[in-house]
């Protein structure tokens, strides 16, 4: 399975979209746990459409507009505490390797999968993060 394709823009280009979009409207909304807030919030509204079916209720436009409000919440959060958003998905997925390295779940049975990840949830400490 190949990921979607996704269209060919730069973090930093929907970074500004984002930062534009809000200052034409003078939107900087602080304190930043107003926009945490927000991020759970339309979390919540995705979830929704899966809340008795695990197929989605509802149209994929309807999960892209969700997802949308999630990014451009995300997006606003970093910007209102500085935090590069690359870098940091970076240093997460270089975290997440180590904590659930690629042997242990590669070609696994779903059972293994599921004791190998309880075991790292279970034993793993975090640092440095």
């Amino acid at each position: 399975m190949k990921p979607f394709a996704q269209q060919s823009v730069s973090f930093e280009d929907v970074n500004q979209m984002v930062w534009h979009h809000l200052e034409a409207r003078d939107w900087q909304h602080n304190p930043s746990r107003g926009i945490a807030t927000s991020i759970a919030l339309e979390a919540a509204e995705l979830l929704e459409h899966y809340q008795w079916a695990d197929e989605a209720v509802g149209s994929n436009d309807e999960l892209a507009s969700e997802l949308a409000d999630i990014l451009i919440y995300a997006f606003e959060f970093a910007q209102s505490q500085d935090i590069d958003m690359v870098a940091a998905i970076k240093h997460k997925l270089g975290v997440a390797a180590k904590k659930y390295p690629a042997e242990k779940f590669k070609g696994q049975k779903p059972e293994d999968k599921h004791k190998a990840w309880l075991d790292a949830k279970l034993h793993y400490k975090k640092t440095g993060l």
